[in-house]
């Protein structure tokens, strides 16, 4: 055997006598006595499969079932682990401080009674190897500690009286105060019976539906608050066991209100609430099918199982539009399509220009944000009696498929107002239900391509600044050498860079595109009072002629501006950073009154 060899077997040996030094302290301890000292084998809590506790007669009994505790004696119950993880943690932990012999035991007068061990409360415990059984007895003079003994042991241990304190004082201490444990039950189904019904079902992409009364989408947020508070509401008394009780006694006999829990078809677990207690104001019993006992709660849930069935349905209009590739638009006297290129998005009919990305992107946020106000005709037999045989607008929706043509995800049909008008009538095309959504909500939606133009000014090339301003009128030219003529600077600012960054700012200052209400609407935006327009033209090959801008009222942060892109296009309303008209357009885009010896800016 080389040198080699025999270092590994000591070094290996070292190891095995070490780990077995560590198990032998772990499994065991001494404990010192007058009578001398005497070993004492310590408990595993990871190998406890059962724990039987004897007091006062009562037998509690709970086993482990996989990482769970389970109340088999005096009745069968969910427990909540805390309690028996406590005390097993102390069993674990217990360390006797102190010994006395059996003979010592046996002199004392009154022998087993002078500790407290003549009925002791018994404490069994299994184990994969075993069982352990443990006599406890009374406190120790000074009270801080308590006698025990180990049956198959000799005599009588001390250990600290906190033992004691980690036993249940009745079943009851340890059972689980929640109505139920939703995470330990397999249901894909909730029922809810009384003043509201109905039933929902998990469908295959993990969210609540609803299937009865009618085939409609779920409120899954709703529905999955509903089972948590249910499943989280305290129990506050166990009121009877007894399998066989009066049902009118506890307001059972015509529940107030039910849930009831399925996989598939077949029922897991009903709950059915009663009465209010007389004794207990605020509380109202409750009786849950597994177990048939029946317990006291505070009523709070009622107030959910009793909201209309309209609280639990999907209040989105919209479904998820990602991988969006078209949108058509009927909406007024020009449709237009927008499409997906690669990344950027561009109006194709009626006429072709790319599309304002970032506003785009805001318009489906917008579509995205639309509310069903009211659930109006589930069954969408009567369309005309919503103006839906002859929809006011339209929105088609489009997403990308696998053969690459775009297919259908769902169109929006809009019909006419409701009662006062705050509602307007709305259907989805891959829904039979007819919703109504605010009127208000029509502001936000897109009716015309001028909407979409991209701004963005390459102020080279723009050519031509017509001015009108309170009956005057002034033209700037771009020359052929790329100044601005009839221009003078103004305080000492150059005219020509002073000019082009107001028109790169103009192409970048929308804020929101939105249509251009009616005359008696578009009065309260002051345009005639300010009487202030800009027709900006650029040069052959850009991606619009000419851009026809007018200035009006203002509220705390923005101008309000209406404009209109080439001849034909429906104008839109947006608004300006003030700060823009002030710095820029006041000053370098203006007509002022001609006076004699005036600089012009």
């Amino acid at each position: 055997m080389n040198g080699k060899t025999t270092m590994a077997l000591v070094a290996l040996a070292l190891l095995l006598g070490g780990w077995l030094v560590v198990t032998e302290r772990r499994d065991e301890v001494r404990v010192a006595g007058s009578a001398g000292t005497v070993s004492f084998r310590r408990l595993d809590p990871r190998e406890v499969i059962s724990v039987e506790i004897l007091r006062s007669n009562v037998a509690i009994r709970l086993e482990r079932t996989n990482s769970s505790w389970f109340l088999r004696s005096p009745m069968r119950y969910p427990v909540q682990s805390t309690g028996v993880e406590r005390l097993l943690e102390g069993l674990g932990n217990l360390v006797p401080r102190s010994h006395v012999s059996g003979a010592e035991v046996a002199a004392q007068r009154g022998a087993l009674a002078s500790f407290g061990l003549e009925r002791p409360d018994v404490l069994t415990i299994r184990t994969r190897e075993g069982m352990s059984i443990l006599r406890l007895g009374s406190r120790t003079p000074l009270g801080s500690q308590v006698y025990f003994q180990q049956v198959g042991q000799d005599g009588v241990f001390t250990t600290e009286a906190s033992l004691l304190e980690a036993l249940p004082a009745s079943p009851e201490d340890w059972r689980d105060r929640r109505l139920f444990d939703a995470d330990s039950l397999a249901f894909d189904r909730v029922q809810v019976l009384g003043e509201t019904e109905f039933e929902a079902a998990l469908t295959t992409n993990g969210t609540w539906g609803l299937i009865r009364p009618l085939l409609a989408r779920a409120n899954d947020d709703q529905i999955r608050r509903l089972l948590t508070d249910a499943a989280d509401s305290r129990v506050t008394a166990f009121v009877t066991d007894a399998p066989s009780v009066s049902a009118d006694d506890y307001g059972l006999a015509k529940p107030t209100a039910q849930m009831v829990l399925k996989r598939g078809t077949n029922e897991v677990l009903r709950l059915q609430w009663g009465r209010g207690s007389t004794n207990a104001p605020g509380e109202i019993f409750v009786r849950r099918s597994d177990y048939g006992n029946i317990v006291r709660t505070t009523n709070s849930i009622l107030e959910s199982l009793k909201r209309p069935l309209a609280a639990y349905r999907d209040r989105r209009l919209m479904p998820s539009i990602a991988g969006l590739q078209r949108l058509e638009v009927r909406a007024g006297n020009e449709p237009f399509t927008l499409e997906k290129s690669g990344t950027n998005w561009w109006v194709t009919a009626p006429r072709r220009f790319q599309a304002d990305g970032p506003w785009v992107r805001e318009t489906f946020q917008r579509f995205m944000r639309l509310r069903i106000e009211d659930f109006l005709d589930d069954l969408g037999a009567d369309t005309a009696r919503y103006g839906l045989d002859q929809p006011g607008r339209e929105y088609a929706f489009y997403v990308g498929a696998t053969n690459g043509a775009p297919s259908l995800l769902t169109r929006l049909s809009l019909g006419s107002p409701i009662g006062d008008g705050r509602r307007i009538s709305l259907r989805r095309s891959d829904e039979a239900a007819i919703y109504g959504i605010a009127a208000g909500d029509l502001q936000t939606l897109p009716v015309s391509s001028s909407q979409f133009r991209d701004w963005s000014l390459n102020p080279s090339n723009v050519v031509r600044i017509e001015i009108r301003q309170q009956g005057r009128t002034r033209i700037l030219n771009r020359t052929v050498a790329g100044r601005w003529d009839g221009v003078a600077s103004v305080q000492g600012v150059m005219p020509d860079p002073a000019i082009d960054e107001g028109l790169y700012r103009l192409g970048q200052a929308p804020i929101g595109r939105f249509p251009v209400p009616n005359d008696a609407a578009l009065k309260q935006f002051a345009f005639d009072q300010l009487d202030h327009a800009l027709i900006l033209t650029q040069k052959e090959g850009a991606s619009f002629q000419k851009l026809h801008l007018r200035f009006g009222g203002r509220n705390a942060v923005n101008q309000f501006v209406w404009a209109a892109f080439d001849s034909g296009e429906p104008a839109i309303l947006t608004q300006f950073p003030l700060s823009l008209y002030q710095e820029y357009i006041g000053p370098w885009f203006s007509a002022p009154p001609t006076t004699p010896n005036a600089a012009t800016p």
